[in-house]
């Protein structure tokens, strides 16, 4: 874990419980808020935004404790991710979580750091942790590693894996950026155990469709059940046909606990229309997500991105005020980091609660686009596939 991610001060303070928003003291009363006394420094310093920490919130839920996974996988998938992100907070935090929930010993946590090549893991476990490496360094997973989690694993819980990796890192990102320090009673992680060296390519990725039949199929709409369809066309919004929300109906309690922090990045964030856009075109071009691309380049030109703007984005050549967001996301997907030069300029342009969604959006289109990758969710057919010339 690279000590350049261990700010020893935070950049953002924590608020005090006093200071925050009501709705996010009655939702800290809750399991999870509160440890040893204290309100978490994760919490207190999401809590400046209090309308994105309430609509994360569900989700964060569901994949820490709903999940259709067992603890076991669940907190290797967890402290995998938090170790190839370099986020001390993450690992710190579920070290005793493991501890209690899976007894752990320091054997299993080397075993973590080491990865999935260590023979203290079994096949199953191996290829969870294989996951959650390649979900960091290229967004999508093997044909082996998929075809060992499918022969141990039902849907729910290989699409539980897939969103826990995404989403903690995600929040190591928010973490690390905001330099959340480690709340009193937990420790740094050992400095003996072996650092990650694994990082995401410095080279654009191909955007084709990364398989060409879908590895899981859209359910039909004509086979969702009233409560199911209910569902869906609560999701799929205005469009009458969208193959990744059918794909995510395999799930529906994820998909009905994701939906509030979809809708937040989506539509009720503090980033303008253009803003937004332009951040999950940026790290849909990183992914290497045709389909994510192809959704949202159409929305962009709507909301007045330049065809020109667009092949910025792509190429992370943006300008302006805008480009800082292309920056932060670049720097965001390629070390998990944002750096105090880059930092201090988006300070100056954008405020705190803008900061934080720019780095929650780009991580629920990262999540997006690992998913779709993943899943081979081929394109609509009102899609046009990206085009390098375009």
């Amino acid at each position: 874990m690279p000590q350049a991610y261990r700010l020893s001060t935070p950049r953002v303070p924590p608020l005090a419980l006093a200071d925050m928003h009501p709705d996010i003291q009655e939702m800290l009363q809750r399991p999870g808020g509160f440890e040893h006394g204290q309100v978490l420094n994760v919490f207190a310093t999401l809590a400046h935004h209090p309308a994105l920490l309430k609509r994360w919130s569900p989700l964060a839920n569901h994949l820490l404790f709903k999940s259709t996974l067992p603890a076991r996988e669940r907190e290797l998938v967890i402290m995998r991710a938090g170790w190839m992100a370099g986020c001390a907070y993450e690992w710190g935090q579920h070290v005793p979580i493991a501890e209690k929930d899976c007894r752990f010993t320091e054997v299993e946590f080397r075993a973590i750091a080491v990865g999935s090549e260590d023979p203290l893991w079994n096949r199953g476990e191996s290829a969870l942790l294989a996951m959650a490496e390649q979900l960091y360094t290229q967004q999508f997973i093997e044909d082996d590693v998929w075809n060992t989690l499918v022969d141990r694993y039902d849907v729910r819980q290989i699409l539980d894996a897939v969103f826990t990796a995404c989403n903690y890192t995600t929040l190591a990102w928010a973490l690390n950026v905001m330099g959340v320090q480690l709340d009193q009673g937990w420790d740094l992680p050992d400095p003996n155990l072996p650092p990650n060296t694994a990082a995401p390519s410095a080279t654009l990725p191909s955007m084709t469709i990364k398989r060409a039949k879908p590895r899981l199929e859209p359910l039909p709409i004509q086979a969702l059940e009233p409560k199911a369809l209910e569902l869906y066309n609560k999701a799929r919004g205005h469009l009458e046909k969208i193959n990744v929300i059918q794909t995510m109906m395999h799930h529906p309690d994820l998909l009905r606990r994701w939906m509030p922090f979809f809708s937040h990045c989506l539509h009720k964030c503090e980033l303008g229309l253009r803003e937004r856009e332009i951040v999950m075109l940026r790290i849909g071009r990183l992914c290497g997500s045709g389909y994510e691309w192809a959704q949202h380049k159409p929305i962009a030109m709507e909301r007045g991105v330049t065809a020109a703007e667009v092949a910025a984005v792509a190429a992370g050549t943006l300008g302006g005020t805008e480009g800082l967001l292309v920056e932060a996301v670049t720097q965001l997907h390629r070390t998990s980091m944002i750096d105090d030069n880059l930092w201090g300029r988006l300070n100056a342009a954008y405020s705190l609660q803008q900061i934080l969604d720019l780095i929650f959006i780009c991580g629920q289109y990262r999540m997006v686009s690992c998913a779709l990758n993943t899943l081979a969710v081929q394109l609509d057919d009102y899609l046009t596939p990206y085009n390098e010339a375009a």
